[in-house]
């Protein structure tokens, strides 16, 4: 199973490796995005990608509307997500940028990183 981390610039990644640098309390990790290693202190990390989200974002497109409800539980959404494909399901996060979306529930019911 995959792991994640979130990081204190308010990111969320899939974890490569984690080093501890002598003589320092920080941990710092590095994380593949885009293909890509970057370096940022590590917050928070869990193989549940759902435990690092803020939020779950329900979308329900009807017609030309988008409807948005939120709720701060994976599994009030995850079942009506599921059962309805007019439902899209997101996990989200609070940054400075506002609430961005970072990950999107899947077939299989589990959430997957954007």
């Amino acid at each position: 199973m995959e792991k994640y981390i979130r990081t204190e610039e308010g990111h969320i990644y899939e974890y490569v490796e984690q080093r501890i640098y002598p003589n320092q309390y920080v941990k710092f990790g590095i994380y593949r995005h885009n293909l890509n290693s970057k370096y940022e202190q590590i917050i928070a990390q869990s193989e549940n990608l759902a435990e690092l989200c803020d939020g779950f974002v329900l979308v329900e497109k009807m017609r030309e509307v988008t409807y948005h409800h939120k709720s701060s539980k994976f599994d009030d959404f995850k079942s009506i997500a599921m059962l309805d494909e007019r439902y899209t399901l997101y996990g989200a996060i609070w940054t400075d940028k506002g609430l961005i979306y970072v990950a999107k529930l899947n077939a299989d019911g589990n959430l997957e990183l954007l």
